[in-house]
């Protein structure tokens, strides 16, 4: 048995949240051919909760960067941020003009008109539905994993990383940020469902194609890059496949066999 991982974004479907017909083909043949298909993501678990990811009947998932993990939709490890420290958080956060976005398992909590230049802001709020809730609606009882914040003109970077030195953080651009649980990350997520299976290192594969999810790709024995993806995730790939607009999983899956 092999487990396989798969980003969500540009991996499985694409900008307009578009999954290819190659794509579900495939996850659907690689089950069929007893392999393990899971979700990999930096998404928050209340943000991975769509149809159109419930369709393709996953085997679990593993969201927030390895912080909430699921096997057949049983809850076998959860790291959270303690009340504490997401009060710290948005402490720092607004003295340095950060606009954030508190991911949780059952909600995200932000306010879209912090976010003027990010258009992701109001597609997240909309896309969520009932599970998007305002930063004041949070109470210390909600589950937190991690968070996104946008740096500003007026962001020190450096002092924001110092304070919240609890925390690893993963940039994706010269604005968008990911605060992650310390030793949290894709890798550690799949390690944890490695064990839970009790599969041989060398029997995982991962995919992803952006730069959170380069832990998952130098940790997999087999890393597969979507051709699309960043550069540097492109170098450190055992395997670069087409893109995601060229059945690029599809390939992939047919190239190591699994289907």
């Amino acid at each position: 048995m092999n487990l396989i991982f798969l980003d969500i974004d540009m991996t499985i479907w694409d900008e307009r949240l578009h999954i290819p017909e190659s794509t579900k083909d495939a996850i659907r043949l690689a089950k069929v051919m007893g392999n393990k298909v899971f979700i990999n993501t930096g998404r928050s678990r209340s943000n991975t909760r769509y149809e159109a990811l419930d369709e393709l009947v996953m085997d679990g998932v593993v969201a927030a960067c390895g912080c909430h993990i699921e096997i057949g939709g049983e809850i076998i490890y959860q790291k959270l941020m303690t009340p504490e420290q997401v009060r710290e958080s948005l402490r720092v956060l607004k003295k340095e003009h950060m606009p954030v976005v508190l991911e949780g398992s059952e909600h995200c909590f932000f306010d879209p008109e912090d976010f003027p230049d990010d258009p992701f802001a109001a597609t997240l709020w909309k896309s969520l539905g009932e599970r998007a809730r305002r930063l004041d609606a949070l109470t210390d009882d909600d589950p937190v994993n991690k968070f996104s914040a946008d740096i500003t003109a007026e962001t020190d970077y450096d002092a924001v990383c110092d304070e919240l030195a609890f925390l690893d953080t993963i940039k994706h651009n010269s604005v968008v940020v990911e605060f992650v649980p310390k030793d949290h990350t894709k890798a550690t997520g799949m390690e944890i469902v490695r064990k839970y299976y009790d599969v041989p290192p060398e029997n995982v594969y991962a995919v992803g194609d952006g730069m959170n999810d380069m832990a998952m790709i130098r940790a997999a024995a087999h890393s597969i890059a979507m051709g699309q993806g960043n550069p540097e995730l492109l170098m450190a790939a055992e395997y670069v496949t087409d893109s995601i607009y060229e059945d690029g999983i599809y390939k992939a899956f047919k190239h190591y066999k699994l289907i």
